[in-house]
């Protein structure tokens, strides 16, 4: 029961946290009558169970801590005899050092004195939520927690009354003491996370083609971090930051690069990425990192490349997702191997969960074709194709593919864009049929040969 509160509550923060650059807080913030800022602790979200005798740890994985001295001092001097849920950031304290992590779990093992745990919300006392507003839950918690706790207290924070007062409070706490960044709670709206801008080198894997406007362009990169030779895990897509001159420039570059791929990675908008040689290095910017979104652990495939295969598949494994990613410069000066491109730019930032019970794809079933239509047009001895599979992928279970797949693939030797594709998803067989043949009747005309 603890685990499931845990996990509960770590899905709902993470889709209440709204990740904002340090430039963003005067015009994103939303204007309220005040606001609450307080620090924002690179550490572990645990909950802290009381239950009028003792007091416990658990996160959402189902880790549980009991053997820590602040817990005991907690238990003895905690002003309340009612049974307690608090939610908090479990931290590494060295001095002024700025701590990560990814220091907890050493700590935990080698210095389990060095924590600390920062309150910042209560789930229940008694058994019961609390309805409190943001002033009431600050005022009940520094009523609960008394001061001479050491090890256990209320988030380090501030009251103000103006985005500029933020501003200043964000140039103190992260610019001049090192802090990971703030967490603003506006009296009446959202929450925000503010920190630093974070830079990544990765590596161009793919990109999709534009349209209407943006034809004879780039729409956005797919991006990889190298994990060992050969082998990358993707990481984002990239469509913000460019140029028109850069889109152009892009796609006549990566044109030429097109590699096979037995893996089919597609777009926000359902479009399938054209994969190319792993070979050129982009820098680009983010607001933030994040390891679990609300439906838990975020993975993502890693795939292997060899000159003569192209990309295949090996398994889904832990990754981040990123908040408003932005194009920032070619990096030709950098190369896509470890040193440059590689995995520890995120592992040096945040600890990434195992991948030990993450599926590979040789668990998975093997997907199902379900129809396929196949059909020829020549015209001035060159021949065009045109195709349509339909397939149920049977890995739906996996939450992260969906049940059945419609690809159609259009091939014109004359086009200067040889090769078309597009793809749509549905989670009933009935759909997915239904938009194959609204496909082929708005493709298939007088002069098309059934193969």
């Amino acid at each position: 029961m603890k685990t499931e509160i845990a996990a509960n509550y770590k899905r709902k923060v993470a889709s209440r946290y709204l990740p904002i650059g340090p430039d963003q807080i005067t015009n994103k913030v939303l204007e309220s009558e005040n606001y609450f800022v307080s620090q924002k602790y690179d550490g572990h979200l645990y909950l802290l169970y009381f239950d009028g005798k003792k007091s416990i740890l658990k996160n959402h994985s189902g880790t549980e801590i009991k053997n820590l001295t602040f817990l005991d001092e907690f238990s003895k001097k905690v002003g309340i005899s009612d049974e307690l849920i608090f939610a908090g950031e479990l931290y590494a304290s060295n001095g002024n050092k700025r701590t990560r992590s990814f220091d907890v779990t050493a700590a935990l093992k080698s210095n389990p004195d060095s924590l600390r745990f920062a309150v910042f919300d209560i789930l229940e006392i008694d058994g019961k939520k609390p309805e409190l507003n943001l002033k009431e839950l600050h005022d009940k918690l520094n009523k609960i927690i008394p001061k001479s706790i050491d090890g256990v207290h209320v988030v380090n924070g501030i009251w103000v009354e103006s985005r500029k007062e933020i501003e200043t409070y964000f140039n103190e706490l992260v610019n001049e003491n090192n802090s990971e960044g703030i967490v603003i709670k506006a009296f009446d709206g959202p929450i925000y996370k503010v920190k630093p801008y974070i830079t990544l080198d990765a590596v161009i894997i793919g990109y999709s083609e534009g349209d209407d406007s943006r034809a004879g362009m780039i729409k956005e990169l797919l991006l990889g971090l190298m994990t060992s030779e050969n082998e990358y895990r993707i990481l984002t897509e990239l469509g913000n930051g460019f140029s028109i001159e850069e889109r152009k420039h892009w796609l006549a570059v990566l044109k030429k690069e097109i590699v096979e791929s037995e893996y089919i990675e597609v777009s926000g908008d359902n479009l399938a990425f054209n994969m190319v040689k792993p070979e050129r290095v982009v820098e680009l910017s983010c607001t933030d990192l994040i390891t679990q979104n609300t439906k838990g652990q975020i993975n993502k495939m890693t795939l292997k490349y060899d000159n003569k295969v192209g990309y295949t598949a090996t398994a889904k494994k832990p990754m981040v997702s990123i908040f408003s990613p932005v194009f920032v410069k070619n990096r030709e000066d950098k190369k896509a191997n470890i040193e440059d491109a590689g995995m520890t730019q995120i592992t040096r930032l945040i600890e990434l969960d195992s991948d030990s019970n993450v599926d590979s794809k040789n668990n998975y079933a093997l997907s199902k074709i379900i129809r396929r239509e196949v059909y020829v047009k020549e015209s001035k001895g060159n021949k065009m194709v045109r195709k349509f599979v339909a397939w149920k992928t049977n890995k739906e279970h996996s939450k992260e593919y969906p049940s059945y797949v419609l690809y159609f693939t259009d091939y014109s030797p004359s086009r200067a864009d040889k090769l078309k594709t597009s793809l749509r998803v549905s989670n009933t067989e009935e759909n997915i049929l239904n938009y194959m043949k609204l496909e082929i009747e708005e493709n298939i005309k007088k002069g098309w040969d059934k193969y």
